[in-house]
């Protein structure tokens, strides 16, 4: 079957088609995708829960009430000589009491577990700004990976375009007779191999596309359009700004510092642990009873009756508690605590030392793909220039079919690698925003 590549692209590019299509833009895919993540919702809801637990009562704080009831039936056959009752009798209970208890004092913990609550919603936050620093990097990626591709596939249009046109003018040359089968011949399959290569780009694209909607959560065929061209600005970057950024808002640093608060926090803990407790206790209760002997009375002859009977009791109570020694226990889990304080902070030190490296290793890297961006810009112009000659000197018959096809890949190569150049410096760019924790900006 014979592709028609003109009647495809004419039909992409029909105002019918376009009309169909929405722009889609990196300010309207990041709206999008902070919109539909599920992480991102997930990460709300975990900082709902934690919201909700940063209470005093969570953390221990406030009087606890409890509501007691017991009914108790009992059927006893007491054989006991040396028992004031013997024989067979029923004793049987109905009763209901309020319980409350109050921590007046524990050394300090409740205060440090209130503070513990209130890290946790500090903690969820953060991993929410995290799925979200992860998310802009994916979308970044995926977004610039289509205009990357889409600028390839310019590229190898403007080849299969060339090709036509000497397709065409050989044609014509051939009859007036100064041509020959052979030459056109040459020409017919540079353009099928460059259709092919059009057609497989087209592919890429699509495969590009996909990624970003997936990342974008879109569900579907989608019928965006990407206007945007591959390109980038003119920018120094300033490494010793840019280390005291991650310093700031490096979110690995962060969680470690986060980290390190929380067992701080442990730390007071386990000095609380040294402390005494005092707690106060407050009952009131209300017990009705019920007491029946089944033999007979012996003085009178009748049974006995049955005996009811109630009791009420209100009762305040104090519990004072100080453990004096342990064997040392204490201690350690003290001094193990200090030294994970310790440890926390050689691991922020360790942390920041090799992050510096890393973005040491980015910034050299971009500088170096500056360069490489501006020789392969060189390149582009002698290979352009080059491909300009060499069409006149095949106009003029200086040259074959194929010199000129080899002169047509080596520009193909040169603007390929200005491409690949422009894109490895997005790239760099991205990994060195995300590492410094201020992507986007």
């Amino acid at each position: 079957m014979k592709i028609n590549l003109s009647r495809i692209l004419f039909l992409l590019c029909s105002p019918l088609f376009l009309m169909a299509q929405e722009e889609m833009t990196l300010e309207k895919a990041i709206s999008i995708g902070l919109e539909n993540n599920y992480n991102i919702k997930i990460a709300e809801t975990n900082i709902a829960i934690a919201e909700n637990n940063d209470s005093w009562a969570v953390a221990g704080s406030g009087v606890t009430v409890d509501l007691n009831g017991s009914f108790n039936n009992n059927i006893i056959e007491n054989n006991n000589p040396a028992s004031f009752i013997r024989g067979a009798f029923y004793s049987g209970s109905l009763g209901a009491a309020l319980d409350a208890n109050w921590v007046v004092y524990n050394g300090g913990r409740i205060a440090v577990s209130k503070e513990i609550l209130e890290k946790a919603v500090d903690q969820q936050k953060l991993n929410k700004l995290s799925d979200i620093q992860d998310l802009l990097r994916e979308i970044y990626q995926n977004y610039y990976a289509v205009i990357y591709q889409q600028a390839q596939e310019s590229v190898l249009s403007s080849i299969l375009e060339t090709s036509r046109d000497r397709l065409a003018y050989e044609q014509t040359k051939k009859e007036f007779g100064s041509s020959n089968s052979f030459n056109l011949l040459q020409f017919e399959n540079a353009i099928v191999t460059d259709s092919i290569n059009v057609i497989s780009q087209s592919q890429a694209i699509n495969i590009a596309q996909r990624q970003l909607y997936s990342s974008l959560e879109l569900i579907g065929p989608q019928n965006y359009k990407f206007t945007e061209s591959l390109s980038v600005y003119d920018e120094t970057i300033d490494a010793e700004a840019l280390k005291q950024t991650l310093s700031e808002e490096n979110f690995t640093l962060k969680s470690l510092a986060m980290l390190a608060n929380v067992n701080r926090l442990n730390t007071k803990i386990t000095k609380s642990n040294r402390k005494p407790t005092l707690r106060l206790n407050g009952a009131l209760g209300f017990t009705e009873n019920a007491f029946k002997i089944f033999d007979d009375n012996p003085n009178t002859g009748d049974p006995f009756p049955l005996q009811l009977g109630n009791q009420i009791n209100l009762g305040i109570n104090a519990l004072f508690n100080w453990r004096l020694y342990d064997g040392g226990a204490r201690n350690i889990e003290l001094q193990n605590a200090k030294l994970q304080e310790e440890i926390d902070q050689l691991s922020i030190l360790q942390a920041q030392a090799q992050l510096n490296d890393q973005l040491d290793i980015l910034i050299s890297n971009y500088n170096n793909q500056l360069n490489l961006l501006q020789l392969t810009e060189n390149q582009v112009s002698l290979a352009r220039r080059n491909i300009e000659m060499t069409e006149d000197r095949f106009k003029a018959g200086l040259v074959t079919s194929l010199d000129f096809r080899a002169v047509q890949n080596q520009f193909l190569q040169a603007a390929s690698a200005r491409i690949n150049a422009i894109y490895s410096l997005i790239q760099t760019k991205i990994e060195i925003d995300y590492l410094v924790g201020v992507f986007g900006e």
